[in-house]
């Protein structure tokens, strides 16, 4: 089955013929899920390959559930709709069989971009016009009744136009109050005082006048994140992450919240 941008008709056949693509393409990612860049027609794209865990996904993704690739290529048109960036999607191609679905591909345009892991090592004098803007985004996502659910370092990126979302399989649509909005950008990385400016800059851009208390509940949302995330990946203090250029970045996060 494939599921083809009316833009991207001419590359249907490229497409189609996706292990050949995958062949040539540069790997820029292995884990759960697998990140691969390739040219194709003089463009640029992302190709995402989807794992499955257990027999039982697969079987849930054929016949209940839409799979994680779909919930990308369809949320990310939805983000588009709505004026908020995520890279252009191109093709949606899957396989299947009795047992399940077998392949699961999500391709889209190629943006090169900078993920927000680095914002956790600096200090709020290098990082502040990123994190204004960071908040008025996520201000004007929020005021259209969209959230991401994993509104992390790793899916938002920093382009030469702007912040981009990647991986968009898990969103909700509905009503997302100031509180709510807080506590979807928990899980970002950041010195105090940068999280601090990020919870006024955005709950000034939704138009509170009194930002005190939403400051404080973003202190409180953010201890409680921090705490649940190293009980359950058992960590002690800090994360190192490797990001998909290579780069390391360590994150303490006892010291940086309150």
């Amino acid at each position: 089955m494939i599921e083809l941008n009316p833009a991207y008709e001419h590359l249907r056949a490229d497409v189609q013929s996706i292990d050949s693509l995958i062949a040539r393409a540069t790997l820029i990612h292995r884990g759960r899920n697998t990140l691969y860049q390739v040219d194709m027609a003089g463009l640029p794209l992302c190709i995402k390959c989807y794992g499955f865990s257990s027999v039982l996904k697969r079987w849930l993704y054929r016949y209940l559930r839409a799979s994680k690739a779909r919930r990308a290529w369809r949320n990310t048109l939805l983000l588009r709709q709505a004026g908020i960036h995520s890279p252009e999607p191109v093709a949606l191609l899957e396989t299947y069989s009795l047992r399940g679905i077998e392949t699961s591909y999500y391709i889209c345009r190629y943006e090169p971009g900078a993920t927000l892991y680095h914002l956790g090592d600096l200090p709020l004098s290098e990082c502040r016009p990123t994190v204004v803007r960071l908040a008025r985004f996520a201000a004007a996502m929020h005021e259209r009744d969209i959230m991401l659910s994993d509104f992390t370092p790793g899916n938002i990126l920093l382009t030469a136009g702007g912040f981009a979302l990647v991986d968009t399989n898990r969103m909700s649509i509905g009503r997302v109050s100031l509180l709510k909005g807080l506590h979807n950008m928990a899980g970002l990385w950041l010195q105090p005082d940068a999280a601090e400016l990020l919870a006024r800059e955005y709950v000034t851009a939704r138009g509170e006048t009194s930002p005190e208390p939403y400051v404080r509940a973003f202190a409180r949302y953010r201890r409680l994140f921090w705490k649940r995330f190293a009980r359950r990946h058992r960590l002690r203090n800090l994360i190192i992450h490797r990001d998909m250029d290579g780069s390391s970045y360590t994150y303490h996060f006892n010291t940086t919240i309150r």
